[in-house]
């Protein structure tokens, strides 16, 4: 895969660059032969910049393929031993110079080095004796379209989530206006975003509907393609506007038609739908035709599956929808009825009489079916609501017996990827979208084939395993993080992947694939060699030497190695517990390339650190991740990854993080908390949060550390806690067990690296702590502290005042409050702040008795929680008070509502304690 190859040769030359600075007096052909593959390696990458961009149907795409497979086993091997190399010289105790002077250790280098040279050299003249590509082809650079949707993009996912939930309404109904209305006005123009044509689906029957009633009096419908033709677009509206040939005018060229169109339309109520637009482009050439006024009532309506062209089209984001899935009753009664009603069905009438009595209520009851009907759960698992996955598997199931539906929905992957002609709509819609996606992105979006089917995937786990992955290229001026971030929203926008769980209007946190979209990027991911999942009725017979991201789901009946050959790993996930235990793996010698371990989704078995112990030896490690696993401690071979990007040993045993983790020179994120029991039962209202972990010596080393939480620093000294203040890049900080003692040393810290901080968690000790005692909460009469790049901020702990960097912050978008004791006059500091979102008043944060919230105050405010105050007795909303806000929470609360009806909200969370008046 041409895709991949790219991403692994554009590192690799990064890599030997250093390489060659540090080994200038080896071995007399060690640099000359680095040097050489740094250069062939460069012009390779230029060549699979092209194979990326060329097209299926090109004569010579099968043989580039073959060639930029071949490219992308060298470039693994090539990774592997530049990496063993500088692990070498990383981890070697004596000093440089004795080192150049041992060639018993130089000599493997070297001769892996030149095999490598005579294999690039092959691989290159292979290119060239077969005239496969040239260098003078027109490369896309799909980056920078995706930088210039910057702003459209955000808003897509921040701004309008609200609408994202909305079912359609407001343009489902035809005007009621009697046909002698001649009032006139600029036509609606609506937008409907719906996945894999589900907006087309839900505008067809509708528009279907109104022409049947005769609501309007000019009825057009314009199938529309990727490369519009404008002209013909104009052509087939004139047609469908004038129903007698004869009548129609003569016209000719692009604006006269569209003089035309407008000249007819003008005086009617019409209905227009541009089914499938897109691009904005596109809309800005066809919209031409459309008259400016019309009769009221007049109605565009533009059906589209990407985000950013919907919002292109509307004046208003109250004019675009989201067409939400089908629910599982309105699937089950889609699913039911159409197998019912399809001719030829192979059901007996015994079978027939049972499914039509069929009920969802007995099926979520019973769970578990007696045949034949036992896979209908199973089916509306693998359709997910999409009215276009319900028609084709019911048009499957129709052909066959009831008794042979539990095989079908077994096959229905291998069937959907191979085309079958009952499964033709829904495959050709599917793999398009997917050859659609701009080269670049493939290998990301077939990345996450490798989580299990309908789950919510942790977006931060996507973009950090990306990044490990060295699957997102570098763009000037911006960081890989930003980049990784812009390729998921991307992919959101063309609605290729979903958001599952929104974050304050602000953000999302998981997201998720549709079942059959998977199915078809597991197929995908097998051919091409890309991953596996190994598992029950889910692990390949075939030995394939390199398959670098292997899954293991639960047990197989076999060993890892008899399906895959570990050397060639590079990732390893684990979702259920497998037939070997970890410890064996990460024992074997032979798994020494994986660049990936996450044991994240293990908590349903016990991972010790007996699995672990041994970690030290994954040399090549980027990415390890043990969330909520049982390990209370980790090993102290953990300083011996060089390459370790980011640890994760959130919610586990671990109390004490080793010293030896300081030793990560190349770690980005440190993300570290204890686990805690809740001493609440009810989850929804939990009372404690994770305990933090405490700092460990020479944290000052990591200093490529972007992200650093949960650190207890109640038993450090002033000097380690004044050390965190040396880290230039840290963007994300929470900071536990702040006392009256080291807040001096806190405040020193902060103001260190205040200019880089993008969220902060400070919290007092759970006993005697207090935030109160820090400096930062008085205004400086000199130059006050400012933090010019925060977010989110949370405190934990009484305050005293709010902070004056707080109350007069230009970019705080979220602020959480814990056990602050406020009053009003504290809030009421807050009501001017230009980006604030989202306010949460929790735990006995707030103490007065009455909270009010005043005319023209908090004026971008769209999500309030106000949760366990447990004095608080009265919250008022005046007039015109936060009239952004579309989200209130109130629990744990036992207090009088007043001023609702003056808020324009869209979810109300609030508890039987609260009384409306």
């Amino acid at each position: 895969m041409a895709e991949i190859a790219v991403s692994l040769v554009g590192s690799l030359i990064a890599g030997i660059s250093t390489l060659v600075e540090k080994e200038a007096t080896l071995l007399q052909s060690v640099p000359e032969n680095t040097r050489f593959v740094k250069d062939e390696l460069q012009t390779i990458g230029a060549f699979l910049g092209v194979v990326e961009n060329m097209k299926e149907d090109s004569p010579k795409y099968q043989m580039a393929r073959v060639w930029a497979e071949q490219v992308k086993d060298l470039a693994y091997d090539m990774e592997d031993c530049l990496e063993e190399q500088i692990t070498a010289l990383t981890t070697r105790n004596s000093s440089w110079s004795q080192y150049v002077t041992n060639y018993r250790a130089l000599r493997p280098f070297a001769a892996k080095l030149s095999d490598l040279k005579s294999r690039i050299v092959e691989v290159s003249e292979r290119n060239m004796r077969y005239h496969l590509v040239i260098a003078d082809q027109v490369i896309d650079n799909h980056m920078n379209f995706m930088v210039a949707l910057n702003k459209v993009l955000s808003r897509s996912v921040e701004g309008t989530t609200d609408n994202w939930t909305q079912n359609v309404v407001t343009w489902a109904e035809a005007p009621e206006e009697s046909a002698s209305n001649d009032k006139t006005c600029a036509p609606k123009v609506t937008a409907v975003v719906g996945m894999f044509g589900s907006g087309s689906t839900r505008v067809s029957e509708i528009y279907k509907r109104h022409k049947a009633d005769k609501k309007y009096e000019s009825y057009v419908w314009i199938e529309l393609s990727q490369d519009v033709n404008v002209t013909k677009v104009f052509k087939d509206m004139m047609k469908q506007l004038f129903d007698d040939s004869s009548s129609q005018p003569e016209y000719t060229g692009e604006d006269e038609l569209a003089h035309g169109i407008q000249h007819e339309l003008k005086q009617k109520r019409f209905l227009v739908v541009f089914d499938e637009l897109w691009t904005t482009h596109a809309w800005h050439s066809i919209k031409k035709a459309l008259p400016h006024v019309s009769r009221s009532g007049s109605q565009v309506i533009v059906t589209t599956e990407i985000v950013h062209v919907a919002k292109g089209c509307t004046e208003s984001d109250d004019h675009v929808y989201w067409v939400q899935l089908l629910s599982k009753q309105e699937s089950f009664e889609r699913l039911k009825n159409l197998i019912l009603v399809t001719e030829n069905s192979k059901m007996t009438h015994e079978d027939r009489e049972d499914f039509e009595d069929l009920d969802l209520k007995e099926l979520d009851r019973l769970k578990v079916l007696e045949p034949p009907f036992n896979t209908i759960e199973q089916i509306l698992r693998k359709c997910r609501g999409l009215e276009l996955a319900i028609g084709t598997v019911a048009k499957l199931l129709a052909s066959k017996s009831p008794h042979k539906w539990g095989k079908l929905c077994d096959d229905l992957p291998s069937l959907l990827y191979s085309n079958h002609p009952m499964l033709k709509d829904i495959w050709k819609v599917m793999i398009q979208r997917y050859k659609d996606l701009p080269p670049y992105l493939k290998p990301c979006f077939l990345y996450l084939s490798i989580f299990p089917e309908n789950s919510d995937i942790n977006v931060e786990i996507i973009i950090d395993r990306w990044l490990a992955e060295g699957l997102v290229r570098d763009r000037t001026g911006m960081s890989p993080r930003t980049v990784a971030k812009w390729y998921l929203l991307w992919l959101i926008d063309r609605s290729m992947i979903m958001v599952s769980n929104l974050r304050k209007n602000r953000s999302f946190k998981t997201c998720w694939i549709h079942p059959m979209m998977r199915d078809i990027l597991v197929m995908i991911s097998q051919e091409e060699k890309f991953s596996i999942t190994v598992g029950p009725r889910k692990s390949s017979s075939l030995l394939v030497k390199r398959l670098p991201h292997v899954t293991l789901d639960g047990g197989s009946g076999r060993k890892l190695a008899r399906c895959v050959d570990l050397s060639g790993i590079r990732s390893l996930t684990v979702f259920n517990e497998p037939s070997e235990s970890i410890a064996a793996l990460i024992c074997s010698s032979k798994l020494r390339a994986v660049r990936i371990l996450d044991l994240s989704n293990a908590n349903e078995f016990k991972i010790t650190r007996r699995d672990i112990e041994r970690v030290g030896e994954l040399c090549h490690l980027r990415y390890l991740n043990l969330y909520k696993t049982n390990i209370y401690e980790l090993p102290s071979s953990i300083g011996m990854l060089p390459f370790l990007q980011l640890l994760n040993v959130r919610k586990t045993r671990i109390t004490k993080l080793p010293n030896e983790v300081t030793q990560l020179g190349k770690l980005q994120l440190l993300r570290a908390s204890r686990r805690t029991e809740d001493s609440c039962h009810n989850r929804r209202n939990r009372c404690c949060i994770d305990s933090a972990l405490t700092v460990p010596k020479g944290i000052e080393n990591l200093q490529d550390i972007e992200r650093l939480d949960i650190m207890d620093i109640k038993d450090n000294s002033g000097s380690e806690i004044e050390a965190l203040g040396k880290l230039a890049r840290l963007e994300h900080l929470g900071l536990a067990g702040i006392t009256i003692g080291n807040s001096k040393q806190v405040s020193k810290t902060l103001k260190r690296i205040s200019s880089s901080l993008t969220y902060l968690y400070l919290g007092a000790c759970q006993s005697d702590g207090t935030l109160a005692c820090l400096p930062i909460s008085e205004k400086k009469r000199k130059k006050p502290l400012e933090f010019p790049r925060l977010q989110t901020i949370k405190l934990d702990g009484h305050i005293g005042k709010m902070p004056y960097w707080i109350s007069n912050s230009w970019t705080l978008a979220v602020i959480k409050l814990y056990r602050t004791n406020l009053q009003q006059n504290h809030i009421m500091s807050l009501e001017k702040l230009p980006c604030l979102v989202t306010l949460a008043l929790l735990d006995n944060s707030y103490i007065s008795e009455t909270l009010v919230f005043y005319d023209k105050a908090f004026r971008e405010l769209k999500t309030l929680e106000i949760i366990r105050l447990t004095k608080l007795k009265t919250v008022i909303f005046t007039e015109e008070a936060v009239p952004q806000l579309r989200s209130l929470a109130i629990r744990c609360c036992e207090l009088r509502l007043k001023g609702k009806n003056n808020l324009k909200l869209r979810k109300v969370d609030l508890d039987d304690g609260v009384e409306e008046v």
